[in-house]
C-alpha cells in the first residue's frame, strides 16, 4: 500500500513539473521546434512542448516535387502564427515578416488583442515590441488613469492595435492597453452592478487624489469618496489619509449606474467614534483637548479623533462679554475642560473650561461672617463679582469696597481689584443664592460700630434705670409727710 502512495506520489510529481515545463502561449514570429505526432490531408500536427497542439499545413512543409519533408517521429522547425480553433496555428514556408505582418493585420480587423513588451519610454509615450514589430502606445493609452510613478517600460502586456497602416516606410502600427482594460472593465461592471448595494464595505484602489476627494478603482467602476467622508477629524486632505495604489475598505454609501456614479466613505468603513466617546467621557470628565475650531458661538475642542465638544462663548470670558472666543483662545491651544452635558439624540458634547484655581477653592459652609478667598470674575458700575466656588457667585457691592462714590469709582474698582485676581473677602449676608459681600477691613469697622453702639447702649440703658430707681426714692420722700 505505501509503495502505491509512493508510486502515485512520484507520479503527481512528475505531472506537475511536465505541466510546468509546458508553454502556454507563443508570440506571433516566435520560431518553435516540433516533433511531428500525426499527419492528415490539410495539417501536420506538432508536440511543441504545450498544452495544446500545434498544426501546420500540410503544403507548408511540402517538397517542390509534392513530396512531404517530415515523418512522424521528426522535428522540425516553424513559426507560429496565430491560434485556429483552440490549437496552435505555425507555418513552414513563410517567413517570420511576413508571419508577422499577417498576425498584426487580423489583430487589427478582428479587434483580438496581441501581447506587446513596453521597450522604453520615448516623446508622447512608449515604444512597445508586438509580434516583433515596432509599435507607439501614447501616454493616455497606457492606463485608465495617468499615475506620474507607474512604472511600464520592462512589463508586457496585452494591447489592442488601434491603427493599422503600411507606407513605403514600413508598418505604422498604434496600440492602445486602455482600450483593453476598458473592456475588461465593461465585464467587470456588469457583475458589479448584479453584487454590489449601498451599505456595503468592498476592498478598492485608489486611482487618483483631487482636491474634492479620491477616486478608488473597484474592479469595474470607480467610486469617489468625497473630502468629507475621507477622514471623521476636520481638515483633513487626501494626501493626510492615503496615496495612489493603496487598497482601502470602502462604505458604498450611494449607487447611481445611470450616471456612473458611485459615492464611497472611508471613514463610514472604519465606525463612528461617537460610541467610543461616549463610554470613555460621560458628564463630569475633566481632559485636556485641543482646539480645532472657532466660531463666533464659540471653540471646539476635539475628545478623540472625528468626536469634538463645543464650549460656548458665554464660557469663556470668565463673566467678562466675549466678541468672539478668540480673544482667549487660538487654534491649536490646549485647554483644560470638563464634559457639562452630552446629548445622545443629536450627537453632541456640551463642554466647560476648567479653571484649576477655582477646583481648588473650598469654601467650607457659606454664612454670614465667614470670611473666605475667591477670584474676580467680574467688575461692574454697581460692584465686583467674586467667584467663591465653581458653582457659587457672590457680590461686592460698590459701597463695600472701600472706595468713595464719584466718577472715578469704577476706574478705581478696575483697578483694584483686576478680573482673575485672587481676593479675600467676608459674606455678609445670604438670601437663597444671593450672597453679599464685604471686605474684611470693612466688617472689621461694621463689627467695631456694632460693639460702639452695643456698648453706649448698654451704659445708656444702665443711667435710665439708675435714673429710675432714684425718681422712685424722690417720690418716697416726696410722700412723706413731717
Amino acid at each position: 500500500m505505501s509503495e502505491k502512495k509512493a508510486s502515485m506520489a512520484d507520479f503527481e510529481e512528475l505531472l506537475t513539473q511536465q505541466m510546468q515545463s509546458y508553454k502556454k502561449g507563443f508570440n506571433p514570429g516566435d520560431r518553435v521546434k516540433g516533433t511531428v505526432s500525426a499527419i492528415n490531408d490539410h495539417y501536420v500536427t506538432l508536440d511543441v512542448n504545450a498544452k495544446r497542439e500545434g498544426l501546420v499545413p500540410v503544403e507548408d512543409l511540402t517538397l517542390a516535387n509534392g513530396e512531404l519533408r517530415c515523418g512522424i517521429g521528426d522535428t522540425v522547425e516553424v513559426i507560429f502564427s496565430g491560434m485556429q480553433g483552440g490549437a496552435f496555428l505555425f507555418t513552414g514556408s513563410l517567413n517570420a515578416k511576413q508571419v508577422v505582418d499577417r498576425t498584426l493585420a487580423d489583430a487589427f480587423t478582428q479587434k483580438m488583442p496581441i501581447e506587446g513588451t513596453v521597450e522604453k519610454e520615448i516623446n508622447g509615450g512608449y515604444e512597445v515590441t508586438v509580434a516583433g514589430q515596432r509599435a507607439f502606445c501614447p501616454f493616455s493609452q497606457i492606463n485608465l488613469f495617468r499615475q506620474e510613478d507607474a512604472e511600464y517600460v520592462g512589463h508586457t502586456f496585452n494591447f489592442l492595435i488601434s491603427e493599422y497602416s503600411e507606407d513605403d516606410r514600413g508598418v505604422n502600427v498604434i496600440v492602445s492597453r486602455r482600450a483593453v482594460l476598458e473592456r475588461e472593465r465593461e465585464a467587470q461592471r456588469q457583475e458589479l452592478v448584479d453584487d454590489l448595494y449601498v451599505g456595503m464595505v468592498v476592498t478598492g484602489t485608489v486611482t487618483r487624489l483631487v482636491d474634492f476627494g479620491v477616486f478608488v478603482e473597484l474592479g469595474g467602476a470607480e467610486g469617489l469618496i468625497p473630502l468629507k467622508e475621507i477622514s471623521w477629524t476636520r481638515d483633513v486632505k487626501p494626501e493626510d489619509v492615503v496615496k495612489v495604489g493603496d487598497k482601502v475598505d470602502v462604505l458604498i454609501k450611494e449607487l447611481d449606474w445611470d450616471r456612473n456614479r458611485i459615492s464611497l466613505s472611508l471613514r463610514g468603513a472604519q465606525g463612528d467614534p461617537w460610541n467610543d466617546a461616549v463610554a470613555k467621557f460621560p458628564q463630569g470628565t475633566a481632559f485636556t483637548g485641543k482646539v480645532t475650531h472657532i466660531e463666533p458661538f464659540g471653540a471646539f475642542v476635539e475628545l478623540i479623533p472625528g468626536v469634538e465638544g463645543l464650549i460656548p462663548v458665554s464660557r469663556l470670558g470668565r463673566g467678562r462679554r466675549l466678541a468672539s472666543p478668540k480673544e482667549v483662545l487660538n487654534l491649536g491651544d490646549a485647554i483644560l475642560v470638563e464634559v457639562d452635558s452630552v446629548d445622545l439624540d443629536r450627537h453632541r458634547f456640551s463642554l466647560k473650561p476648567v479653571d484649576e484655581r477655582l477646583k481648588a477653592l473650598k469654601p467650607g459652609a457659606i454664612e454670614p461672617g465667614a470670611k473666605m478667598e475667591g477670584l474676580v470674575e467680574s467688575v461692574q458700575a454697581f460692584g465686583v463679582f467674586v467667584r467663591l466656588s465653581e458653582e457659587k457667585t457672590g457680590l461686592l457691592h460698590a459701597s463695600e469696597t472701600g472706595i468713595p462714590k464719584g466718577t472715578a469709582q469704577f476706574g478705581k474698582m478696575e483697578h483694584q481689584f483686576p478680573v482673575d485676581s485672587k481676593i479675600e473677602v467676608v459674606v455678609k449676608s445670604v438670601d437663597g443664592d444671593r450672597i453679599s459681600l464685604t471686605l474684611p477691613a470693612e466688617w472689621e469697622k461694621r463689627q467695631q460700630a456694632d460693639e460702639a453702639n452695643h456698648d453706649v447702649s448698654t451704659w445708656l440703658n444702665d443711667q435710665k434705670e439708675a435714673s429710675g430707681a432714684f425718681g422712685s426714692l424722690g417720690g418716697l420722700f416726696d410722700g412723706l409727710k413731717l
